[in-house]
């Protein structure tokens, strides 16, 4: 599990954790692609969701960088219909001719 804090929170700004199984780190800065799914989290949605940005990024000749990642954002309580889910590929950065 992670949570994502804004590049603006400085780390000093982050609680500190108080159970000693969790760590804060600090990631280099990545550019992603993202899709947006609802449903309930299910290996056949998230299939769906990542062929999907996979397509999309293929049509786009972006290339990808690493693993799919997934964010799920409701509690367990939220119906399936209402849940917001989201597919993320690292992209590569490509140099920009000019």
């Amino acid at each position: 599990m992670a949570f994502v804090m804004p590049a603006e929170l400085a780390s000093a700004q982050v609680p500190a954790p108080t159970d000693p199984a969790v760590s804060v780190r600090t990631l280099p800065s990545q550019r992603f692609a993202v899709v947006r799914f609802k449903g309930s989290r299910s290996s056949a949605n998230e299939s769906a969701a990542l062929t999907q940005l996979q397509g999309w990024l293929e049509s786009q000749s972006l290339p990808t960088n690493g693993a799919p990642l997934y964010a799920y954002f409701d509690p367990p309580w939220t119906p399936p219909f209402l849940r917001r889910n989201e597919v993320m590929l690292p992209i590569a950065l490509m140099p920009v001719s000019l």
